[in-house]
């Protein structure tokens, strides 16, 4: 990642961030990865990742986002890029619901620094978000291994990694 972002942003700069972490949201810090062969469509899902997907979530509220060039590497022919986007959840259940489905490659939790407590309530709930997410994304893996061109890309895949 390089030193300085390309592009920065701010966003909701008039919430109070103490007091909102004060009635239970999460302040935090995600660091929202794309690699591809092709810059061009590796910044454009970047950016409607961040600014049309999770900048229209409800419950999350983007406070800055930095976009930094995309790398490329010479080696295997792909680009890589990252974009830090800083935002407050309403609760943690809503935080990992967005962790699961964007899957950052880096969180940092900035506050609160302790004092979270869940009730059993809101810990079965978030164990059910997990539950439907992971089924989803079972069956989306299942049904690209049905077709036996795809099946054949991803057996070739998985001998490349070992």
């Amino acid at each position: 990642m390089a030193d300085k972002p390309i592009l920065e942003k701010t966003f909701n700069e008039d919430i109070d961030i103490e007091k909102k972490v004060g009635e239970g949201c999460i302040y935090t810090r995600l660091y929202i990865e794309v690699q591809g062969n092709d810059k061009d469509k590796c910044e454009k899902a970047l950016q409607r990742a961040i600014f049309d997907s999770l900048g229209n979530e409800p419950n999350v509220d983007l406070l800055s986002v930095k976009f930094f060039e995309l790398q490329k590497d010479e080696e295997k022919k792909f680009y890589s890029g990252v974009v830090e986007v800083e935002s407050l959840f309403r609760d943690f259940r809503w935080f990992i619901n967005i962790v699961m489905r964007y899957g950052p490659s880096a969180i940092e939790i900035i506050e609160p620094q302790s004092g979270v407590s869940l009730s059993l309530e809101e810990m079965q709930a978030i164990i059910a978000d997990i539950s439907e997410q992971s089924q989803i994304l079972s069956t989306r893996l299942l049904g690209l291994l049905k077709d036996d061109e795809r099946k054949k890309i991803f057996e070739r895949m998985l001998k490349e990694d070992k």
